[in-house]
């Protein structure tokens, strides 16, 4: 059991880690391709880009909030989630080490206590910038308020204790936090965050099987004999033979892999879990089976203390959430928002630290595209693309559509955070969709950046917010990649269209314009702060 728990855990993280993100990126390769070969697919018989956008919605709850007040939820909400996960994580490090002092007979002393409990405490800085690191000094503030801790925290101990050095501090860290935080960034990284922690536990699954299947076929001579004389009938050399095993192992241990990856899918969808929460419970489990395999040379039974650390973890992070979220009685507001699909980076990057605030007063809606496909992927729907069902969540017309706004999921999840609602679209259906959504949301964000003449589909939702939107609620996002002559004379032409009942007919209204001369977004503020007016004026 020792040598199970410490040689070969340790090695099917490894090999499951490893192989996650290949996998990653060739699945989520198929599932964009699939996407933007279904976009410009022409479905169905009704031309639903003629179909009327139905009635304007009565005005949302989102319209009473103040923009000081929203404007000031966005800010805080990331760093509000932050600190909760911040308890939990400090949780997680108390029960790991009293783990380890129990374990290891050793003797409470205080400052040996704050240096491992700083020590096990490392993914919490992780998970702070996962969670409200939005901007570079965001993030290097995390981590150097974390290094000071830990620093003087080392400082003293190595002064109070003459058999305690620094040499030895940073040996402990180094051993305790370097693998499993290697192994995070690579199953983490942004192409593949939106799926690599399902893919992680499925494969974790499925090389533990092929683990146990060779050891099953090596404890037994009679059994291994067994397996030579079932591969010599089938042609068989060695390799093949130890192949087959793993192969076997792995798709029999597979199965159960799959079945936990439907589970997972379903909690999704009933709510009981969010995104974040899937991605962060990866994190605090790795962290916390790989904390736990040194403890078992004490006895096997000390390897529970991982999985007893991450599920006070949990408990705590749910509690914290129940409180603040008793404490939270902002209104929701609904954001669209609208892009250049060429943009690739630039706009994932700006969609994915917009979306880490605004997720926090309400949901996101978008039409699905090339862009953003792999990064705003749920589980339920990358569950349906390995199924074969992407299809079914295409729309193709009006009987459709309303049956795609009846399921968007406009309530909390249990971590304050909101929802994506990305509606997948054939090429003769984008237009109703647009046009619906604009009339529902309280703010509108226009990502314009590498806006030209080529661009008929962003003239086209141009002209719609400009028929059917307050520009007021409209934010504009130029760079000086934007042909902005263009853009002024693709507004006026709208004006100069725009129906008799348009709400901007009555008033000269304007968008919000907010240049982004930063490559690293260091003006999102000025984006929050422009969103926060634009939805408070609804």
């Amino acid at each position: 059991m020792e040598l199970l728990l410490t040689g070969q855990l340790p090695f099917i993280l490894l090999v499951a880690t490893l192989l996650a993100l290949p996998v990653s990126l060739g699945l989520l390769h198929l599932y964009r391709r699939a996407v933007v070969r279904s976009m410009r697919t022409t479905a169905g018989a009704t031309d639903a880009g003629t179909a009327s956008p139905g009635p304007p919605p009565e005005p949302g709850p989102g319209t009473r909030a103040a923009a000081d007040v929203l404007e000031t939820a966005l800010r805080r909400g990331p760093w509000r989630a932050a600190a909760v996960y911040t308890v939990a994580g400090l949780a997680y490090a108390v029960v790991m080490v009293t783990g380890v002092l129990l374990a290891a007979r050793l003797e409470p002393v205080p400052l040996r206590v704050l240096f491992m409990i700083a020590t096990y405490a490392w993914p919490i800085v992780l998970t702070a910038n996962l969670v409200a690191g939005t901007v570079p000094r965001a993030r290097a503030a995390v981590l150097a308020g974390y290094a000071l801790a830990l620093g003087a925290v080392t400082a003293v101990a190595v002064v109070a204790s003459p058999t305690f050095t620094v040499a030895q501090a940073a040996l402990f860290w180094l051993i305790a936090n370097v693998p499993p935080t290697v192994a995070v960034w690579i199953v983490l990284a942004r192409r593949v965050r939106a799926v690599g922690p399902l893919v992680l536990t499925f494969m974790v699954i499925a090389v533990a099987g092929a683990n146990v299947a060779l050891s099953v076929a090596g404890a037994d001579e009679g059994r291994l004999r067994q397996v030579v004389a079932v591969g010599h009938a089938a042609g068989l050399g060695a390799g093949g033979m130890l192949a087959g095993l793993i192969l076997i192992g792995a798709v029999l241990f597979g199965v159960g892999g799959w079945l936990t990856l439907r589970w997972i899918g379903a909690r999704y969808e009933q709510k009981r879990i969010s995104d974040q929460s899937i991605t962060l419970d990866a994190i605090w489990l790795f962290f916390g089976i790989v904390h736990a395999v040194g403890l078992v040379f004490e006895g096997p039974a000390w390897i529970l203390t991982g999985p007893a650390a991450f599920v006070a973890f949990r408990v705590t992070a749910r509690t914290g959430f129940a409180l603040a979220r008793s404490d939270n009685r902002l209104p929701a507001c609904r954001l669209l928002v609208l892009r250049v699909f060429a943009l690739g980076r630039r706009g994932e990057r700006l969609f994915a630290r917009l979306t880490t605030h605004w997720r926090h007063v309400g949901s996101v809606q978008l039409i699905a595209g090339p862009d953003l496909a792999t990064s705003t992927v749920e589980p339920h729907e990358f569950l349906d693309f390995v199924h074969g069902r992407l299809a079914r969540r295409f729309i193709d017309g009006p009987a459709t559509f309303q049956r795609r706004l009846a399921e968007m999921d406009l309530a909390r999840d249990r971590d304050g955070r909101y929802r994506i609602n990305d509606f997948f679209c054939f090429d003769n259906a984008w237009r109703l969709v647009v046009s619906r959504l604009a009339r529902d949301s309280d703010g509108v964000l226009v990502d314009l950046r590498g806006f030209s003449r080529d661009n008929a589909g962003i003239v086209f939702e141009l002209t719609t917010l400009v028929d059917v939107v307050p520009l007021e609620r409209v934010v504009l996002v130029t760079d000086a990649t934007t042909d902005e002559a263009f853009l002024q004379e693709t507004i006026q032409q709208a004006r100069a269209r725009m129906s008799t009942d348009s709400p901007n007919r009555a008033a000269d209204r304007r968008p919000a314009l907010v240049p982004l001369r930063d490559e690293r977004l260091g003006e999102l503020p000025l984006v929050l702060s422009a969103l926060s007016r634009a939805a408070a004026s609804a």
